[in-house]
């Protein structure tokens, strides 16, 4: 019994060190795993990609860069986007078609320099790239196919930036988000105006559509709810369609922010005269402009307006260093900000008008002297005849 014990502990301890190696290994596999996925983009001749196309760069490897920043960064040879070997990442820009910007890094958590930047897929959609990233069969740009063997393990959500499907204009799919703009009788923004047959102001509603595929590109559409029997002449409509907000201040008075109409969907092709924000909407000064789009309570008239939510940042340009600053701005006057210097005290003469002063002082005095001194001598000539 002794020995049936001694024998199996010594067996025991004999497999340890293989039991602590094959741990070690499974535990590396799983990090292994956690810190990097492998996937292949292979090239097609056919439309089910089924047939595989010969030559160089038709099978590209991409090794997800786990580096626990939420990055979509891939180290990937020969192929799409990359001449040779690359750290690129998936990012997101407006006009590129897709919507995804493929970038190189010179490091290998593509956080350093760009090396280059390229459109992914210029003729593809948004969800035409999405459909490539989930592991389905896409058309390439030169009239091949292309597939991944499975689906990208991350890739950014680029639906805003990226174009939308022909056809798809001017319906929802064709607009990332909206925004409600409501009008009050409150400089509180708590009791919404009323639209009555004797108001003096028709609306009380827009909306604000934020375009897919096209940066700071909108629609403003009237949403009032009205009895149309309770008016005696139409409603004019104030509908702004397919406009971008951009930054320009002609006469210096503006807050910043003009607005360019387009003739092409999304803010495309030919564009007219911009326009200032105070013709288009309602004076407001920059300040009021801040407020108005951090959904503040805003004058607008004699009545006061309100976003349901401020808007997104990536919605509108920043246009301060355009703005009317200081002075009779549009909108209102803006007082200059204190420099934080104390108040002056004292003569309210600068040193530099004081000695101009004291030199004007000096030429009337001697002025005042050449004069008393030739009057004197022209009395002292004169003859009296009685």
């Amino acid at each position: 019994m002794i020995i049936t014990m001694a024998t199996a502990a010594i067996a025991q301890r004999s497999l340890q060190p293989a039991a602590r190696l094959w741990l070690g290994y499974g535990v590396f596999a799983a990090l292994l795993a956690r810190s990097s996925a492998s996937v292949i983009l292979n090239r097609y001749l056919d439309p089910k990609c089924t047939i595989l196309e010969s030559g160089e760069g038709v099978q590209q490897s991409w090794v997800w860069q786990n580096t626990g920043l939420d990055s979509s960064c891939y180290d990937v040879n020969v192929g799409l986007g990359c001449d040779f070997r690359c750290n690129m990442k998936l990012v997101c820009e407006y006009k590129t078609g897709s919507g995804v910007v493929l970038k190189t890094y010179d490091d290998s958590n593509c956080l350093n320099n760009v090396l280059n930047s390229e459109p992914m897929a210029e003729h593809m959609t948004w969800l035409e790239a999405l459909a490539l990233f989930e592991g389905n069969c896409s058309k390439t740009e030169d009239g091949f196919w292309m597939k991944f063997n499975t689906a990208l393990p991350k890739f950014p959500d680029c639906s805003a930036f990226g174009a939308v499907e022909s056809g798809a204009s001017g319906t929802a799919a064709a607009f990332e988000t909206t925004y409600d703009l409501k009008w009050y009788s409150d400089n509180s923004c708590l009791e919404e105006y009323q639209v009555t047959g004797f108001s003096s102001f028709a609306y009380n509603s827009f909306k604000f559509w934020v375009h897919r595929g096209a940066q700071h590109c909108l629609d403003y559409t009237d949403e009032t709810v009205r009895d149309l029997s309770n008016f005696s002449a139409n409603v004019i409509s104030l509908d702004i369609k397919n406009f971008k907000l951009v930054c320009g201040n002609n006469d210096a008075l503006g807050n910043g922010v003009m607005i360019r109409p387009y003739l092409g969907e999304a803010c495309s092709g030919i564009s007219g005269d911009a326009r200032y924000w105070r013709e288009a909407f309602y004076p407001m000064n920059s300040i009021a402009l801040k407020e108005f789009f951090n959904a503040e309570c805003t004058t607008w008239g004699n009545l006061w307006v309100k976003m349901d939510r401020p808007f997104d940042p990536r919605h509108f340009p920043d246009c301060s260093s355009f703005a009317c600053k200081s002075g009779y701005c549009s909108g209102g006057r803006i007082q200059r900000e204190h420099t934080g210097a104390s108040k002056y005290v004292g003569d309210i003469r600068t040193v530099v008008t004081q000695a101009q002063d004291g030199a004007n002082l000096a030429r009337r005095q001697a002025v005042e002297f050449a004069l008393s001194v030739a009057i004197l001598a022209a009395t002292s000539q004169l003859v009296f005849v009685n």
